[in-house]
């Protein structure tokens, strides 16, 4: 999440890193469900029940940009995240008998497990054109034009294997294809020391990966405000949105993928001369949309972000 004023860097030589932690907290998840895994891997029915999933999530990101002229850099985001996963059973009336529940259990721990995940994630390349005054706004602008790079881990389709009673995984790490990113950012100064500050930025799957998937378009939005107390502190206050459209796999909807939502965020930056800057933002969850009813997808929580630059 862009929160800050557009760099006014202008060196030649200039070689920016940054160091990014986000961390999320107990993302809820969860669906009814009949099925049961019997003994010999046969699916069956038994009394409804829900799967109850939560997930904490922790992302590492390493940022570097180059300024080859005072106009343009090249920017990398390399990142790897943890996902901590807890899968439960919700009973409701309790009324199966034994083998119900036993059977429960097994289906349950083909679907979703209490596990930790962890690798890279897909990296993104970016070439960014910094403006001054675009379209005569006045101000400070980015226009990026990137690409994702598929590294991450993908898995086969969830919802087939699972039909054929076998172990499978929801979690992803990467798209599995090159998606092209697209992001303006632009930034103006009023009042002297405020900055007011939006940022829009649009990922475009196109195509399946090798294994039938084809990840959702994702847009994501924000506008706010900086207030700069002194030379070396700021704070900051966010509304970011976000929208992501369906997912597939071999052409059917992804139950997984499907919402609109909207947080705020609070945050401050510190200076410490020489480029060096810390941020810490905390963002607050405001409301989030299913696209269709029986989507299956995370309603997020608490999310921390924290943010160390520096400057070569």
């Amino acid at each position: 999440v862009e929160t800050g004023e557009v760099s006014l860097a202008s060196k030649i030589e200039r070689l920016n890193f940054s160091l990014n932690v986000l961390r999320s907290l107990d993302s809820q998840g969860g669906h009814f469900e009949d099925r049961g895994l019997g003994p010999n891997g046969e699916i069956r029915h038994v009394p409804q029940h829900r799967h109850e999933v939560s997930l904490d999530f922790t992302r590492i990101q390493l940022g570097t940009r180059y300024f080859m002229w005072d106009t343009l850099a090249l920017s990398l985001d390399l990142s790897y995240d943890i996902k901590n996963q807890e899968a439960t059973i919700d009973f409701l009336e309790g009324n199966q008998s034994p083998e119900d529940r036993d059977a429960i259990l097994a289906n349950r721990d083909i679907h979703h497990r209490t596990e930790t995940y962890t690798g890279l994630s897909d990296f993104e390349f970016s070439v960014d054109s910094y403006l001054d005054n675009f379209l005569r706004l006045g101000g400070r602008s980015v226009f990026s034009l990137g690409v994702s790079l598929p590294i991450g881990k993908i898995e086969e389709d969830p919802y087939r294997l699972g039909d054929a009673g076998e172990k499978h995984l929801h979690i992803q790490f990467g798209t599995g294809t090159f998606v092209p990113i697209m992001k303006l950012q632009h930034s103006i100064k009023f009042l002297n020391n405020f900055t007011l500050h939006g940022s829009f930025t649009g990922r475009l799957p196109f195509y399946e990966n090798g294994n039938a998937y084809r990840a959702p378009t994702e847009l994501n939005y924000n506008c706010g405000v900086r207030y700069r107390i002194s030379n070396s502190l700021a704070l900051n206050t966010h509304y970011a949105g976000s929208y992501q459209y369906y997912g597939y796999w071999d052409g059917e909807r992804d139950p997984n993928t499907g919402l609109i939502a909207n947080s705020l965020l609070f945050g401050s930056s510190v200076g410490f001369g020489n480029g060096c800057v810390v941020q810490f933002n905390l963002m607050l969850p405001l409301d989030q949309k299913m696209l269709f009813e029986d989507s299956d997808t995370f309603k997020h929580g608490l999310t921390f972000l924290s943010t160390f630059s520096f400057s070569l």
